[in-house]
């Protein structure tokens, strides 16, 4: 397209993605019968934007006995957002902790100390033949 993609409408969203994944031979039939309705996301990135201590919520605020934050714009320690662990393990500290239940969720892999791990990372940042 020859436009931003935030002029498009949705047939020329579809055609364009068409175009880029090489689907030519029924691209006419498929955005015929194909529904794609644009929708602006301002704010998805807002999750990857710097932030500071007490920017987000902690699950059990201080003092609540029967309110939660769960999902992705809650505190964990140690977690990454934007997966879909993240919005687990803030749902089953908010239930367990609620409840009272004597169990903590699985804990956060840290594959960057897994000697293995780095290991594949550093041969993948030297590949010669890439």
């Amino acid at each position: 397209m020859k436009k931003p993609m935030s002029a498009c409408t949705g047939r020329e969203i579809m055609a364009e993605i068409m175009g880029h994944s090489r689907i030519e031979a029924d691209a006419h039939e498929i955005l015929k019968n194909c529904t794609c309705i644009p929708c602006m996301m301002p704010f998805v990135t807002s999750q990857f934007l710097r932030r500071a201590k007490g920017d987000r919520p902690r699950v059990i605020p201080e003092r609540s006995k029967n309110l939660a934050f769960i999902g992705q714009f809650c505190e964990l320690p140690n977690d990454v957002v934007f997966t879909v662990e993240y919005s687990v393990r803030s749902a089953q500290t908010a239930v367990y902790s609620l409840l009272r239940l004597h169990r903590t969720p699985p804990p956060v892999y840290k594959g960057h100390y897994d000697p293995r791990v780095l290991l594949e990372c550093f041969l993948a940042l030297h590949d010669k033949n890439g």
